[in-house]
């Protein structure tokens, strides 16, 4: 029986940039999902703390997600108001969507490769699939227990078992990077890379520090 397939892609998304987007639909594609939810984290354990405010970055988020087919805004995340651990969220949703949808956590391959510093990150394939996105240049595990999640997946399974596999997702290169965007907003360049309506609102609200620079 095919079940419905939810795909979860978390970040900080600060701010939310054309990449991560791009990112999002291509998974759902690859993996035919019936919908990739955007999950943006409170306190990140692994990164330091946002440059914006949790409001801020989610409303960004919902004006860059608008419109856009198949891919949806989570805030639970937000809503914890504590470190967001991953294991927690997927609980939390194992327990919402029941066991008769199969969810799919996406994480990038350098995330995949450090999983094992993870909060019970032996718990996340009970719990849920894991989409691992590959880009050119970063390998994946190649022993171990993280290599052999990879070596006997299978990613039909994906719409028939609600949880267990592990699939890799060839992802381009993309040139657009949060750090490399909050940059150049704080010199007063506008980035490549940013939705219109997420450039639009940083500028009449001056995020980031930004203020155009008209030399």
């Amino acid at each position: 029986m095919a079940l419905k397939t939810i795909g979860l892609f978390g970040g900080t998304f600060d701010p939310v940039h054309d990449g991560h987007l791009h990112v999002a639909l291509e998974a759902k594609n690859a993996l035919n999902l019936d919908e990739v939810r955007l999950l943006p984290c409170h306190q990140p354990p692994h990164k330091n703390t946002p440059e914006l405010s949790s409001e801020q970055r989610l409303l960004l988020l919902r004006l860059a997600a608008n419109n856009l087919d198949g891919l949806l805004v989570d805030d639970r995340e937000l809503r914890r108001d504590k470190l967001s651990w991953t294991v927690d969220t997927l609980k939390e949703c194992r327990t919402e969507f029941g066991d008769e949808v199969s969810i799919t956590l996406l994480m990038g391959a350098d995330a995949y490769n450090g999983l094992q510093s993870w909060h019970h990150w032996q718990m996340l394939p009970k719990l849920a699939h894991i989409g691992v996105l590959q880009r050119p240049g970063y390998q994946l595990p190649h022993h171990g227990v993280l290599a052999d999640w990879l070596a006997v997946s299978t990613a039909a399974k994906i719409h028939t078992e609600a949880a267990g596999m592990v699939i890799a997702i060839k992802q381009p290169i993309l040139p657009w990077s949060a750090t490399e965007i909050r940059e150049q907003l704080i010199r007063g360049v506008r980035p490549k890379g940013l939705p219109k309506v997420v450039f639009d609102y940083i500028v009449t609200h001056q995020l980031y520090g930004f203020t155009e620079n008209r030399d």
